[in-house]
C-alpha cells in the first residue's frame, strides 16, 4: 500500500466516523486550507493568475456553499440567520477575489471563517 493510498483511506474512514460536529470543524479546517493557499498564490503575480488558485477558490466556495446549505433555518433561527449572512458574505468576497485576482476578498473570508472555527474549537474541543 503506498503512503498516497494509506493515507486517503484514512481521511475517508476520520470522515466517515466522524460526528456532525467534527465534520463541521473538518469542513472550516479545508476551506480555510484552500484559502491561505489561495492568498498565497494571489500575492504573487507570477501565479495570481494560475489555475490552482481557481481550483483552491472552487473548492473553498464549495464548502462553504455547504456549510450554508447544510443551515436549519427553522430550527437556527437568528444563529442560523446570522450563519447565513456571514456565510453568503465569505461567498461573495471569494467571488470577488476570483474575478479581480487581488486578496483582499481572500482576507475578508478567511477573517470570518477563522472567527467561526474558533467558536467551534471551544464549544466541541478535539
Amino acid at each position: 500500500m503506498t503512503y498516497a493510498h494509506a493515507a486517503a483511506t484514512y481521511q475517508r474512514n476520520a470522515v466517515l466516523t466522524a460526528s456532525p460536529e467534527k465534520i463541521v470543524k473538518m469542513l472550516y479546517d479545508g476551506a480555510i486550507k484552500n484559502l491561505e493557499r489561495c492568498r498565497e498564490s494571489l500575492a504573487n503575480p507570477a501565479t495570481a493568475r494560475a489555475p490552482e488558485v481557481s481550483q483552491s477558490l472552487g473548492k473553498a466556495l464549495g464548502i462553504v456553499g455547504e456549510l450554508r446549505a447544510s443551515l436549519d433555518m427553522a430550527a437556527g433561527g437568528k444563529i442560523a440567520q446570522d450563519l447565513d449572512r456571514l456565510y453568503e458574505f465569505s461567498i461573495d468576497q471569494i467571488t470577488q477575489a476570483n474575478s479581480t485576482r487581488t486578496t483582499a476578498g481572500v482576507g475578508n473570508a478567511l477573517k470570518v471563517l477563522r472567527t467561526l472555527k474558533e467558536g467551534w474549537d471551544v464549544a466541541i474541543p478535539g
